[in-house]
């Protein structure tokens, strides 16, 4: 069992290092492809070097995307392509290390900020060009920059212009297809956004492009700075398509401005000096795709902290509703100045109280108690609303609903009775599952009386009057495991329900008073 545990893992290993070194040779020839792709492209008389660089994203990607740990496959890429080109063996070995380092030195330091893949944060534009671009490239142009004036490749007065333009198309490179090719990932099914309009958008915005960018400049347009005409149009696709259409935006305005500078047409050839058309091409390119990031990055942060907000609000909204009455949380929110009490001609109100419930305490733990009467009266609430009924509040082991409030209802007091029917037999339910003799009195009165809310914080709607204390003492004075109305609910439920006479009772406050014992629903009313 042991050798062939050993064998297995070995043959795993194996295939591991097989995928590793296939996915590193890949890479590496995917870089000499690219590169080979690049330079079919034909450039202005004049102009020996590429404006934008698109393979110091290649490799930038490749190690953000699948690990530092193929960085070997930046160095193979290098040192194949130099192969292949028939360059120097001390240039090429130098390539390759200044490519390597470039790499891994922009993803060592996104990483080291927690940059994410999905650039929709302020802070990830910044760490994208600061990190990603603009550090890695200054080390990047200095160390060629070097190695070739080192070499007899390139003049030492020529430098500083060199330097520039070779830091300008690394960065272009970067900062176009790093984004672009991330969005679009993240996008695969929106990069032909599917929405009404979202074809005329692509149609004007190529139109604009092609006009100020790619069109015979002097020829069609008088020579003034018309470049910066498409903006209004990148930046409306930016916020209404979002990160999708800044990825269009980007490809769009970046493709038609190098046509234009290839055909040697466009805004960037009013100057007779091609290499200052580079750095304007590069220099206009930079700053479309840092705005078109910034703000849809910014929408994207807004819309995120407006989600957050509304939830919140849901949060604190429910929280309320869980307090107070829709209506009366619709009021308060209105006016919080005024006094909200209002009179009811007719209501009806019930109080349950769990007997001997003080003896029970003594022999459950605290935890025990509050965890069984969160389920009791839990239970309680869902019969509430499944009734229709308002929830007033909880003391201690009592439990107090109205019908008929806030908002009037005409069968108030039918709806209480259900209520307390439903009631008893969710505590028989209850008192099974737990092996406990929980019992409950129940006490309902009917008619009028005044609700509302009152004080300054830690707001509670209550109920006032003689029927709420008519109720209370129905509740006290009754019987356990049984449900004592006075005669007014009585009279209103006696021809739906069967009641048991219980005679004269001494009740606190009111003297001696006929009640009666709700028993159950009569056949013609069953199913109501």
């Amino acid at each position: 069992m042991a050798k062939s545990g050993k064998a297995f893992a070995g043959s795993r290993q194996l295939r591991r290092g097989i995928g590793y070194l296939s996915a590193v040779a890949g890479l590496a020839l995917g870089y000499r492809l690219l590169i080979v792709l690049i330079y079919q492209i034909p450039l202005p008389m004049g102009i020996a070097v590429h404006p934008i660089w698109p393979p110091a994203a290649y490799t930038e990607l490749s190690l953000l995307l699948f690990g530092l740990k193929f960085w070997p496959a930046v160095t193979l890429g290098s040192l194949l392509n130099s192969a292949l080109s028939g360059s120097d063996a001390g240039v090429s070995v130098m390539a390759a290390m200044n490519n390597t380092l470039q790499a891994v030195l922009a993803v060592w330091l996104l990483r080291r900020v927690d940059f994410s893949l999905r650039i929709d944060r302020i802070r990830d534009v910044g760490s994208l060009l600061f990190l990603g671009a603009l550090i890695p490239s200054t080390l990047s142009a200095t160390i060629g920059m070097l190695t070739c004036c080192l070499a007899n490749m390139t003049s030492w007065s020529d430098f500083g212009l060199s330097w520039f333009t070779w830091w300008m198309g690394n960065v272009g490179g970067i900062l176009i297809w790093v984004p672009t090719i991330l969005i679009l990932l993240e996008y695969p099914h929106k990069l032909f956004i599917r929405q009404d309009y979202s074809l005329l958008w692509v149609m004007s915005l190529s139109l604009m492009c092609w006009s100020v960018l790619a069109a015979p400049y002097r020829m069609a347009i008088a020579p003034f700075p018309l470049e910066y005409l498409p903006y209004t149009l990148i930046l409306l696709g930016a916020i209404r398509f979002g990160r999708p259409g800044a990825a269009l935006s980007i490809l769009i305005t970046t493709g038609f401005a190098v046509w234009g500078f290839i055909q040697e047409q466009g805004p960037f050839f009013l100057s007779t000096e091609p290499q200052f058309a580079i750095l304007a091409l590069q220099a206009y390119v930079c700053v479309v795709v840092i705005t078109v990031l910034a703000l849809t990055a910014s929408v994207e942060e807004l819309e995120k902290a407006r989600l957050e907000l509304q939830a919140e609000q849901e949060k604190s909204e429910q929280l309320l509703l869980n307090i107070l009455p829709q209506p009366i949380t619709t009021r308060l929110k209105q006016d919080n100045h005024t006094t909200i009490a209002d009179h009811f001609a007719e209501a009806t109100v019930l109080f349950a109280d769990i007997v001997n419930f003080t003896r029970l305490s003594t022999e459950l733990s605290a935890q025990e108690l509050v965890a069984w009467l969160n389920e009791i009266f839990s239970i309680f609430d869902d019969l509430a609303d499944k009734h229709g009924l308002e929830k007033i509040k909880t003391i201690g082991d009592a439990y107090m609903v109205a019908g008929g409030l806030p908002e009037h209802r005409d069968d108030h007091a039918i709806a209480i009775a259900e209520m307390a029917l439903d009631m008893q037999a969710a505590l028989m339910e209850f008192r099974q599952k737990h092996d406990r003799p929980f019992t409950m009195r129940i006490g309902i009165n009917t008619g009028p009386v005044v609700a509302g809310v009152i004080g300054k914080r830690k707001f509670i709607y209550d109920l006032w009057g003689d029927t709420v204390n008519t109720a209370s003492r129905m509740e006290s004075s009754g019987i356990a495991g049984e449900i004592q109305v006075t005669p007014r609910t009585y009279d209103v439920l006696q021809h739906r329900y069967h009641f048991e006479k219980r005679g004269s009772v001494a009740v606190k406050g009111k003297g001696q008073m006929e009640t009666y014992l709700l028993r159950e629903r009569k056949e013609v009313q069953l199913g109501v």
